[in-house]
């Protein structure tokens, strides 16, 4: 699901605005409609904001922190978001906010354990595949891509679909024990109420999904949106021809992948081949 290369921050630019205004107005005692009143705007558009769906400007952080009392502090936040929101790639603060919105994520993986799933030593030695990166750098998008994985897998996270080809089971990342690790954990979070793990198995000859992965969203309020991924480009679409194709390859995979108890039983052995395999010298 994700660049493998770059980590998504904590959450959303505008999602985090959203996070710290309503933190605020509770804190001041207020309900969405006596703000609203103060501001001149509507309940709805304040309530869209404090969601993370609708972008808030200077003039309203600034006339929100006076009505709320927050000594700029809460002025400070929306600037920090503005400069967070500069240093993201147009396309990652969509997925993100997609992300957010979303109730049910539909998602396909040929090459490595999707980021949302990854224990921290797999996403560790993931990160350290990128040229010329830094231990430092290294460290921050584990713990931005840990807090993501807290964000998704809560009990307010959309329900997840992840078909898997089985070459992500075999493929060496970081080291045997990470990788059984690694399997352990994939057989676990198919035991999460919102999270489904499926196996498409080497014996299948379907080639739908070698073009790449990708993630399908849906969820009520939003348009139905692709992400999908390569390794020249990443790219967000909520076109209705692309999503349909995309959809259907996402059928087709999931009409070849293992059912859930055969995905599992398949995923336990793989976690105990790596677990009886020597360390590699």
């Amino acid at each position: 699901m994700q660049n493998p290369e770059q980590e998504p921050a904590l959450k959303a630019p505008r999602a985090e605005f959203g996070v710290h205004l309503r933190e605020y107005r509770k804190m001041a005692g207020m309900r969405q409609k006596a703000l609203a009143a103060m501001l001149g705007w509507s309940v709805s558009k304040i309530s869209m904001v404090e969601r993370g769906e609708r972008p808030a400007d200077e003039d309203f952080a600034r006339a929100a922190d006076t009505a709320l009392g927050a000594r700029g502090g809460l002025l400070d936040w929306w600037r920090q978001t503005v400069e967070h929101a500069a240093r993201w790639p147009v396309w990652l603060a969509q997925l993100a906010e997609v992300e957010q919105q979303a109730d049910t994520l539909r998602l396909w993986q040929p090459l490595i354990v999707p980021g949302m799933l990854q224990t921290p030593e797999y996403a560790r030695a993931i990160f350290r595949g990128k040229p010329a990166t830094t231990p430092e750098h290294v460290e921050q998008n584990l713990q931005a891509r840990l807090e993501r994985q807290r964000n998704l897998q809560g009990d307010d996270g959309p329900t997840i679909w992840a078909i898997l080809d089985e070459v992500v089971l075999i493929r060496p990342v970081g080291s045997e024990a990470v990788m059984a690790e690694q399997m352990a954990h994939l057989a676990t979070m198919d035991e999460h109420p919102h999270i489904h793990v499926r196996v498409l198995p080497r014996t299948s000859w379907l080639t739908t999904g070698l073009q790449g992965a990708f993630v399908l969203a849906s969820g009520p309020g939003m348009p139905d949106t692709a992400y999908i991924e390569s390794i020249t480009l990443s790219q967000i679409t909520a076109d209705s021809e692309r999503v349909r194709e995309t959809r259907s390859r996402y059928e087709m995979l999931h009409n070849e992948a293992l059912p859930r108890r055969a995905s599992l039983q398949l995923i336990r052995e793989m976690a105990e081949q790596w677990t009886r395999q020597p360390p590699t010298c």
